[in-house]
């Protein structure tokens, strides 16, 4: 009886964290994901470099057979489409069922944009901590993880909230392509992209904005150039 009786109140306790929103797992707070490597869906490259892009990002871990994981990434969507700033990310669970293409399905279907990573090694550390899904993270621009959400988000107030209080304006450092270093071509890059000649994204802008005026122009490319020149803006 006594057992059944704590059983119980375990329960009501893993209950209680997993619907309260908390951080239930300290251990994944810290953890550096800044070296993960892996793939889209569609077998495109995604390294960690890209959360130098954004001032923090949300990182949600989900399988495709979950409503409730459907559901967050409904409000990731949200978050994505309206705050360029905040780096937004699924984190996919690979299973028999939640496979790539069960994700390419998804994403088609429910029109997600923002991109979806491939759990790899090392995100597989961070989640093998936890046995929940979904279960989301707040990473800094730096790569770390500094929230973790074993719960799912209750509104894009929620994420938007928490997001803000770890951001940090990325600094442009002129890695226009982001290739992890500053040459010649990511002036002739910018330059393409001032003039219309190629498409761009927030991650493009983010490293190649020199001026900080939210655009990429002519201005930004003879300013990389003159970086790679002469080690200065």
């Amino acid at each position: 009886m006594k057992r059944a009786a704590a059983a119980i109140i375990i329960v009501c306790m893993l209950f209680t964290l997993a619907t309260a929103g908390v951080s239930a797992s300290d251990t994944q707070i810290g953890m550096n994901v800044s070296g993960f490597f892996s793939t889209k869906p569609d077998g495109a490259f995604i390294n960690g470099y890209i959360f130098t892009c954004y001032g923090s990002s949300v990182v949600t871990y989900f399988a495709t057979w979950s409503s409730d994981c459907l559901s967050q990434l409904d409000l990731l969507q949200s978050v994505h489409s309206k705050h360029p700033e905040y780096g937004v990310f699924g984190l996919l669970h690979v299973d028999a069922t939640s496979t790539p293409e069960a994700a390419l399905a998804v994403i088609a279907q429910r029109g997600y944009t923002f991109p979806v990573i491939i759990c790899d090694s090392v995100w597989q550390e961070v989640v093998d901590k936890s046995p929940f899904i979904p279960q989301s993270f707040i990473v800094s621009n730096e790569g770390v993880i500094t929230e973790a959400w074993q719960a799912a988000f209750d509104s894009t107030a929620t994420i938007l909230e928490r997001l803000s209080v770890w951001y940090e304006k990325p600094t442009a450092d002129g890695d226009v392509d982001m290739n992890g270093s500053v040459t010649a071509a990511d002036a002739l890059l910018a330059l393409r992209m001032s003039m219309d000649i190629l498409d761009y994204d927030y991650p493009n802008i983010a490293h190649g904005d020199i001026n900080g005026n939210g655009m990429l122009d002519a201005a930004d490319a003879l300013a990389i150039l003159r970086l790679v020149m002469f080690g200065t803006y």
